[in-house]
């Protein structure tokens, strides 16, 4: 548990810091528009509850993909390729760059000590 809450301590932190980065702002941005688009997608045309269809958007965009939930409309389907391929390299883009800056905060950590 200390492990984690420490692993957590230092995400926020570097989190933080990162806010401060033009690039990971912009990131941020369209990583949070994306997830909204997709939920509100999902709500009106899947008539999923606004927690499910967050949670898919999630889950697949992460390419963890439970299986829990899959689009059953055929809307629903070609939206779901569309928003993968879309999704996919700005939330590695965003996972990289928050990353980088857990990275740098372990490291000037380091060089202080």
């Amino acid at each position: 548990m200390i492990s984690f809450l420490l692993t957590l301590k230092r995400m926020l932190t570097a989190l933080w810091k990162a806010i401060k980065d033009e690039e990971f702002q912009v990131l941020f941005f369209l990583t949070t528009i994306t997830l909204i688009s997709g939920t509100i997608f999902y709500h009106t045309v899947e008539h999923w509850s606004v927690l499910n269809s967050l949670y898919f958007s999630v889950v697949t965009l992460t390419t963890v993909g439970f299986g829990d939930f899959s689009p059953q409309t055929d809307f629903g389907k070609i939206f779901t390729i569309i928003y993968l391929f879309t999704g996919i390299g700005l939330i590695l883009g965003f996972i990289n760059k928050l990353a980088l800056h857990m990275g740098r905060s372990r490291t000037n950590k380091k060089d202080k000590s």
